[in-house]
């Protein structure tokens, strides 16, 4: 089991010896600073002294990384898409529950064989399942983006857009109804889809003129065995948690930090 850095400094050395390697430069090339450290109950089911280092290469690319129960960065988040995570805590916090989700992963995937190998028939049952026309909201240009098994749990991150089916009224009091005996929808052809903004779980608006369709282009969607998980983020955030849901996803359920970002 790797030791945590004892200070800031073997944070910010540990961080910049790392990307060394990483980025093939030399060491004197990556400015690194620590702008975040605290214990934390880590998914080993232990706690762990865990640093936040922003670092930057010189004339190159930058980041923040994690020093801690392991050594890691986020190569597709730059430093300013980390802080489009939320406010100072927020951003903070929601990088350390990537960082969980992260190492859940690796972790699976040294543990258990087959752990990214979804079964077909599981898979094409989900499909049919969210992509129903007759159901109250339909996932739109979709396909299977990634999949993890944990333990007996299943995670799928699927890429696609949610349409809000016009056919079913709601209210908080009697939930979905149907407002023709066959609500299916008769959806255009997948590059003809528009899509207006319109919150789930609110009365259903009829589809506009211009044939603009009430929904929400979320970019990905998440199912835990079966069931979908709506991800809580800003807009702003959406853009920058796209490019590692899965860990976003697994940082919810396991991470140290529960977060709701609006």
């Amino acid at each position: 089991m790797k030791l945590s850095p004892a200070s800031a400094a073997e944070a910010r050395e540990e961080i910049r010896t790392y990307l060394a390697g990483e980025l093939e430069r030399a060491a004197a090339d990556i400015q690194t600073k620590v702008i975040y450290n605290t214990e934390l109950p880590w998914v080993d089911g232990r706690k762990q002294i865990c640093y936040l280092v922003e670092w930057a290469a010189a004339n190159g690319p930058d980041g923040v990384a994690l020093a801690g129960p392991y050594t890691y960065t986020l190569p597709d988040i730059s430093s300013a898409e980390a802080k489009r995570l939320g406010s100072l805590h927020e951003w903070r916090q929601q990088l350390l529950n990537l960082y969980a989700g992260c190492e859940i992963v690796v972790q699976a995937r040294l543990k258990q064989p087959l752990v990214d190998v979804p079964d077909p028939t599981r898979t094409k049952q989900l499909l049919e399942a969210l992509q129903n026309p007759a159901a109250p909201r339909i996932a739109v240009n979709c396909s299977v983006r990634e999949f993890i098994r944990i333990g007996t749990d299943e995670y799928y991150i699927f890429n696609g857009d949610w349409v809000h089916n016009p056919n079913f009224s709601y209210t908080p009091t009697f939930g979905f109804k149907p407002r023709k005996a066959d609500p299916t929808l008769e959806l255009p052809a997948p590059e003809d889809i528009q899509i207006k903004p319109h919150k789930f779980l609110t009365p259903v608006p009829a589809i506009d003129s211009d044939g603009a369709l009430p929904g929400e282009a979320v970019g990905f969607i998440m199912v835990k065995n079966g069931q979908v998980v709506d991800a809580s983020c800003s807009p702003l955030a959406r853009s920058v948690v796209d490019k590692v849901a899965m860990f976003y996803f697994l940082g919810k359920e396991h991470g140290p930090f529960a977060i709701t970002l609006t």
